[in-house]
């Protein structure tokens, strides 16, 4: 709290850290350790300080262009390689681990954690996730559109615009709920779902998305760099990990594994089980506000107000009776291979297994069937959201 309290300027010695952080710090003493001997005024002076960074600032400031021309989406993949990812790998490199050495051994436990968890180092996994993340949006793909016009697109477009054709479809509604089936979609059809073709979801239910009708490109072999941004989030030890869903154990692991998957009914268990870290760190958000006289006596909120609507909200629509029909699987290591297209990527990575699943990208316009389960999903895209992030902070 002395080196906050420097930093901001403000008084912070009232400020009751020790109850506040009580149960993160019994949860994740490693986590708690580190943070608390980590100097934020020393970061702050290294990051005003460091050549490298102002010089990324004044580039990145002086850049003119526009996202919406080709011209301008290559420009900005241009910028991304030769400043700003330099950048944000010098500040990890400079800053970052450096403020966690300068700690005095306080850091090594929760270096080594993250290593253990992940997989790799932490600086390691950021300079992968930099990468994997540039081949998704910056490389370039060479493919013959519907229109018969020989086209070459940066992937980030291509992704994006494939999903334009919702904007055809009668039953736009009908439709997005359908895209909620790609949360359940098993490897072995991630290459027909993508393409527009029939494919088969998890609970064994027919489908067709609408990729590549109304003459709107798919993403084509722009797949294959956010195939491999899902596989090395898959490989990540801490999804091999036993999670506990009040009383019923399941791995996360499920979730990526071809031919298994994961019931809705213990992710939402596991979410909203007291004693697992997404309910602690709301209630020490909650302690947070309350200490800072947001909520609590003093105020018209509850000092209970975030873990009271969230638990709330998720009783009043029976969010339990939508998650027990939900067998979750976010698809990956497909194997889509395309050979009349061809792709350049930015960066090299090496993370993920090739397999050979081959799908032929359509050209023709496909019939959708309503997916009867549509309402369902979107339930539990969201409690799949509130897990695989309260995962990471493991």
């Amino acid at each position: 709290m002395d080196a906050l309290t420097e930093w901001t300027g403000q008084d912070l010695s009232s400020f009751p850290s020790a109850t506040v952080f009580q149960e993160v710090n019994t949860a994740l003493p490693w986590l708690s350790k580190c943070a608390a001997a980590i100097d934020p005024m020393a970061v702050y002076t290294s990051l005003g300080t460091s050549t490298s960074l102002q010089s990324c600032l004044s580039t990145l400031e002086n850049a003119d262009f526009v996202f919406d021309t080709p011209e301008g989406r290559t420009a900005a993949c241009s910028l991304t390689k030769d400043t700003l990812k330099p950048c944000l790998t010098n500040v990890m490199t400079e800053v970052v681990m450096d403020a966690f050495a300068s700690t005095g051994g306080c850091c090594d436990d929760f270096l080594a954690k993250v290593t253990t968890l992940i997989g790799d180092s932490l600086d390691v996994m950021v300079e992968k996730l930099l990468d994997l993340t540039g081949n998704v949006f910056c490389a370039k793909r060479k493919f013959t559109n519907l229109a018969g016009k020989s086209t070459t697109e940066v992937c980030g477009y291509s992704v994006y615009h494939s999903f334009f054709y919702l904007d055809y479809v009668e039953n736009t509604t009908s439709s997005m709920w359908d895209l909620l089936n790609l949360v359940e979609l098993p490897n072995k059809q991630m290459c027909n779902a993508f393409a527009g073709e029939e494919f088969t979801n998890t609970k064994g239910e027919k489908n067709t998305l609408e990729f590549g009708t109304n003459d709107i490109d798919t993403m084509g072999i722009c797949l294959q760099p956010l195939d491999a941004f899902v596989q090395y989030l898959a490989s990540w030890p801490i999804f091999a990990n036993t999670f506990n869903a009040g009383g019923t154990t399941f791995t996360m692991k499920d979730m990526f594994t071809t031919g298994k998957s994961v019931n809705g009914s213990l992710l939402l268990s596991w979410a909203t089980l007291s004693g697992n870290l997404p309910m602690i760190f709301l209630r020490t958000d909650d302690k947070i506000l309350t200490a800072m006289g947001i909520e609590g006596s003093d105020t018209d909120t509850s000092s209970t107000n975030l873990v009271d609507t969230l638990l709330g909200a998720l009783e009043e629509i029976d969010m339990d009776s939508y998650a027990k029909e939900i067998l979750m699987h976010i698809p990956n290591n497909g194997g889509c291979t395309y050979s009349d297209q061809t792709i350049a990527l930015p960066y090299t990575v090496t993370t993920a297994t090739p397999s050979t699943t081959t799908a032929t990208p359509v050209t023709n316009t496909t019939t959708k069937t309503t997916s009867a389960a549509s309402m369902t999903s979107f339930s539990m895209l969201i409690v799949a959201g509130v897990a695989m992030t309260s995962s990471l902070l493991l």
